[in-house]
């Protein structure tokens, strides 16, 4: 008998399975040319032509979106508190730091390896600037929903700001945190091809762009693909992390 849960879990995978089976389908149909619309045959080809280097690219990829998310988070969390419970640091550098968020990364991105070198700080300052948005945000949210009950209580028992927001504030807000958390990990995906679309000899950024030249779409695909397992592996990672050591937001979101 097939319950809820594994609906959960059989359902986008035969949608899924579906989607694949069609794309494969009319490729070979209309004999689409590879170089127009790669068919799953062709991209499971340039994956294998690709071999131990597209799992080293990755590799390089995934350590970038790694260290470039944990900055997000140190950055995105902090600020998030201080926007909120601080009304002078909002109305200083909210205005700021929305102004910087609305500059689009790619037009950003060779400036910043302009100034910061080729190295692999450039490409860091990237994912930090296109992912702690979201997780600061969210934090924010979270932290100005607190019930105003729950504040008054703090208030009797002589709670300082510190120990509100630690105590009070932050846990009831990390069901919003998450949520932050969730949408920066795939943008750091983004921020991280990005940064080594620009700036890299190394990971699968560099692979689309070096595939693409040589009009190996089928390779190229291969890369856009492992991006796009990597992303959703990241995200799923994140809701494991909140249900195993932050299990009350989870029944909270529900």
């Amino acid at each position: 008998m097939v319950t809820a849960r594994h609906r959960r879990y059989l359902m986008p995978l035969l949608a899924f399975a579906v989607f694949i089976g069609l794309w494969q389908a009319v490729s070979s149909l209309f004999a689409v040319p590879t170089y127009l619309l790669p068919s799953p045959i062709d991209i499971v080809e340039g994956g294998r032509q690709l071999g131990y280097t597209l799992f080293s690219n990755a590799a390089e990829t995934l350590k970038t979106i790694l260290l470039g998310f944990l900055l997000s988070c140190l950055v995105g969390i902090p600020l998030g508190i201080l926007v909120s419970v601080n009304r002078t640091v909002s109305e200083a550098f909210y205005p700021i730091i929305v102004f910087l968020n609305a500059i689009p990364i790619v037009a950003i991105a060779p400036v910043i390896v302009v100034i910061f070198g080729t190295d692999m700080t450039a490409r860091l300052i990237i994912v930090t600037l296109i992912a702690f948005f979201p997780i600061m945000v969210a934090t924010a949210t979270g932290i100005l929903d607190t019930p105003e009950e729950m504040r008054d209580l703090a208030a009797v028992t002589g709670a300082g700001t510190l120990v509100e927001v630690l105590t009070i504030r932050l846990p009831h807000a990390m069901t919003f945190v998450f949520g932050g958390l969730r949408i920066g990990v795939t943008v750091a995906v983004v921020g991280a091809v990005v940064a080594e679309f620009v700036n890299a000899n190394k990971g699968l950024g560099f692979l689309v762009v070096s595939s693409t030249s040589q009009f190996e779409i089928g390779m190229a695909m291969a890369c856009v693909t492992m991006l796009a397992l990597i992303s959703v592996l990241l995200y799923q990672a994140v809701g494991l992390v909140q249900r195993l050591f932050f299990d009350w937001t989870v029944a909270e979101s529900r």
